[in-house]
């Protein structure tokens, strides 16, 4: 079992999907792969989430005379247990009660790992935006390891219960400098561990980026820096980053070299799925004395294989 999981890791959504079928063994190992994202994906593949959902939905509100009928009728798998990743703005799209998803999860003991929220116009969406900050879900969020924020963002407020609810933070701007810069800054200031930052902005305001990160330099764990114009700007401050772990850059300056050294790592990787052209980034690691972190110190922010490859420059692409 452990094996065929290793080999599941590796695999698309409709690879995973394949081996389902596979057997008996194969579909208890790919199942948890399979339901880890269900919003992530196309429409198609989370409204057929929602109908598996809707069957704990109408469990948890039925009768006590009622409850063992709808009891019988629950699949094998607790499907719901299975979510790691929750791409809240998709879901938005399709519910109209996104409270009754939230509880539901709660209550089943679902721990997220991922959440992703953009800024599409949803109805009401000033409210509904701000639902899963609620106390009630806690227990949902509070296990975070990465949130992918899609900036510009409707309203900061909900910036410092990020903060809050991740433990080890990611963040994902794309456009809008002002408004993307002060909601980070907002983000930093409100952090108290560590963060892995991935920021990527396509000719960037280097220098206001610069300047925000100076509310928490202590707090950097991995931060990488994609696309940036960080043409005239100072990299003194790295020095002042005594819990940086990794950092990695497009284009980097000769005074970063100059402070983090030569011994770094090239990578090419794709931005996404759907686009063929790849941005090579470069990547230092440092080692440091507490074991959890040494133990990581090949982390990569482009985990995915399937999105990076390594430089090699005698190879023409």
């Amino acid at each position: 079992m452990d094996i065929i999981r290793i080999i599941l890791k590796d695999l698309n959504v409709r690879d995973i999907l394949s081996a389902l079928l596979v057997n008996r063994e194969w579909c208890r190992a790919a199942v948890p792969f399979y339901w880890k994202a269900p919003f992530s994906f196309t429409s198609k593949r989370s409204r057929a989430a929602l109908k598996i959902y809707q069957m704990y939905l109408e469990q948890g509100s039925s009768s006590t005379s009622a409850q063992g009928e709808a009891l019988k009728v629950l699949p094998f798998f607790d499907y719901p247990l299975f979510i790691k990743e929750l791409n809240y703005t998709n879901l938005l799209m399709l519910v109209e009660k996104i409270e009754l998803i939230l509880q539901m999860l709660t209550d089943r003991g679902a721990r997220l790992e991922t959440f992703i929220i953009e800024n599409v116009r949803v109805y009401n969406y000033n409210e509904v935006y701000g639902l899963w900050t609620r106390p009630c879900y806690v227990p949902l969020f509070n296990t975070l390891i990465h949130v992918e924020v899609h900036f510009p963002f409707m309203n900061n407020n909900f910036i410092k219960p990020l903060a809050e609810n991740c433990a080890r933070l990611g963040h994902h701007s794309q456009q809008f400098a002002k408004e993307s810069i002060n909601s980070l800054e907002k983000l930093i200031s409100a952090q108290r561990c560590p963060l892995n930052l991935r920021l990527v902005y396509p000719n960037g305001p280097g220098h206001m980026l610069i300047k925000a990160f100076q509310s928490g330099l202590e707090y950097f764990q991995r931060l990488e820096l994609v696309k940036w114009n960080f043409a005239g700007c100072d990299w003194s401050w790295l020095n002042n980053c005594p819990n940086l772990t990794e950092f990695a850059i497009t284009n980097p300056p000769p005074q970063v070299f100059k402070i983090l050294g030569t011994e770094n790592e090239s990578y090419l990787f794709r931005p996404s799925l759907n686009k063929k052209s790849r941005v090579l980034t470069e990547h230092w690691h440092f080692d440091k004395d507490d074991d959890e972190i040494s133990s990581m110190q090949k982390f990569f922010f482009h985990h995915k294989k399937s999105l990076r490859v390594r430089y090699d420059p005698r190879i023409v692409s």
